[in-house]
């Protein structure tokens, strides 16, 4: 359990190192099954592995029970639930080894709302070296109190907004000194950089991140397959929001306008002589050359221009429901009444007819439950394309 002086520590500098939390034992198996998998498909475009470059272990390779054990690990969990202050949601398992020769990377921060793993309000890393991180494999070096929690602000409706963050300067960052089997802690936006590996060895490490359940991504949870989440103990299955072995093949939009007794959502002709949500089917960007799996605000962007006519700023997710033998991931957009005043195809519905009435998706009703919760901070989700652009640009 961590002390209220490690806490205020991490409040105040964006991050806190637990010394020595995972034994010699422990490490060894997690460097005995991580070579297993397919590093082959997980470096950068030209690059082989072991060739000089990072290379990444994500999508579901918690399905290996000897890698699984440290998402739940309670000297993960405990420190994590304590530093959120609420139950912890597995956002991304992730495995890095930059191999030796591999380049460093740049100073920047995680929050990012084009990515899964970067689109939540409240997150963090949990970082466990494999080696120690000295001059010759490479640092993770820090800069204390670039997190500057006071960015994140209330402008008014169902989405919190984050303004540019300011770079810190080369001279703030820190080397924290991470050696094998210590636990880094760090908020989301806490500025980090890595150096190369000059080294003979592996610069490996698990990089997983957790969000507070209360802050759902805004692009959507990465789907875990079913084979991960069994691979957990049956009482930590709660740490993954979502899993499936069907694939996320529809976005829809819950679009929601001001009315005179309260929000109205629209609904659209389906086809077949009902009524549902907007939509179509999903697809993968290639905008930013990353792993964003799970991230379809693209995809109902191109929806809503087809069907409604507009393109919405951002958008923000609600959740993934069955339809079909398919997933459905719905998000949702609150509009302020100051767009032009020409008529929509479809219907504006309220809440209350929403919840109440039969449409061509049967889960409609639930998704605006959801939108609706008081209790759930969302953040603003955008595509890789206007990522590209300007990340903070609403």
């Amino acid at each position: 359990m961590l002390t209220p002086q490690q806490i205020q520590q991490y409040e105040r500098d964006g991050f806190l190192v637990l010394r020595q939390q995972f034994d010699d034992a422990e490490i060894r198996t997690y460097e005995r099954a991580y070579p297993k998998h397919g590093w082959h498909t997980s470096g950068p475009p030209g690059k082989t592995y072991p060739e000089p470059a990072r290379y990444t272990l994500a999508r579901s390779c918690m399905a290996d029970p000897d890698l699984a054990a440290i998402a739940e690990h309670p000297r993960v969990l405990e420190p994590v639930t304590a530093l959120l202050g609420e139950d912890p949601i597995l956002t991304a398992f992730v495995l890095y080894d930059r191999t030796p020769g591999g380049p460093g990377i740049p100073k920047h921060n995680d929050y990012k709302r084009w990515r899964p793993v970067g689109s939540s309000m409240l997150w963090l890393f949990a970082i466990v070296p494999f080696t120690d991180y000295d001059a010759e494999v490479g640092p993770l070096f820090v800069s204390p109190g670039s997190h500057r929690p006071e960015r994140v602000r209330d402008i008014g409706g169902r989405a919190l907004h984050v303004t540019p963050p300011p770079t810190p300067d080369d001279d703030t960052f820190i080397d924290p000194r991470l050696a094998r089997g210590d636990l880094l802690l760090m908020n989301m936006h806490c500025w980090h950089r890595a150096a190369p590996n000059r080294s003979t060895r592996h610069r490996a490490g698990f990089f997983n991140k957790y969000a507070a359940k209360s802050c759902p991504p805004a692009t959507g949870y990465y789907v875990f397959n079913d084979a991960a989440c069994e691979a957990l103990s049956p009482a930590a299955r709660r740490i993954v929001a979502v899993h499936s072995d069907r694939p996320v093949a529809v976005t829809r939009m819950l679009l929601q306008r001001p009315g005179p007794d309260g929000p109205l959502f629209l609904v659209v002709p389906d086809g077949d002589g009902g009524l549902g949500l907007p939509g179509g089917p999903t697809f993968h960007e290639h905008a930013i050359p990353d792993w964003d799996h799970g991230n379809y605000v693209a995809a109902v962007h191109a929806a809503m221009r087809e069907q409604v006519k507009i393109e919405t700023p951002w958008a923000t997710c609600v959740g993934d429901y069955a339809e079909g033998d398919a997933l459905s991931r719905v998000y949702a957009y609150e509009m302020s009444g100051h767009g032009f005043p020409v008529p929509y195809r479809g219907e504006w519905l309220s809440g209350d007819d929403l919840r109440d009435g039969t449409f061509a998706q049967d889960y409609v009703g639930a998704a605006v439950a959801e939108w609706m919760r008081p209790d759930v901070t969302r953040g603003k989700g955008v595509s890789q394309a206007q990522a590209r652009v300007d990340q903070y640009a609403y």
